[in-house]
């Protein structure tokens, strides 16, 4: 019986393009949110003002944030069939 390495070998899905090609892809489209976001806080933010945040800013961003992270995350999970 042939045995299957999950983590030596990259996965494929069914049109052939591995995984890693898409992590990639993944890890630069957030980097440029994040970069997009800070630029226009910056841009936005008044004149020799700090940018701050208050518990507000928290209650707005922990939603956000959050399922992303879970989906991320079911997703490796997935990835390396953990469950």
């Amino acid at each position: 019986m042939l045995k299957r390495y999950y983590l030596l070998v990259p996965y494929r899905d069914n049109m052939g393009v591995p995984q890693s090609g898409f992590i990639i892809f993944l890890v630069f489209g957030i980097f440029c949110t994040i970069a997009g976001i800070a630029a226009g806080a910056y841009i936005l933010k008044p004149k020799d003002q700090p940018i701050q945040f208050d518990k507000w800013g928290y209650v707005v961003i922990i939603p956000i944030v959050v399922p992303i992270v879970a989906a991320l995350l079911f997703e490796v999970l997935s990835y390396y069939r953990v469950f």
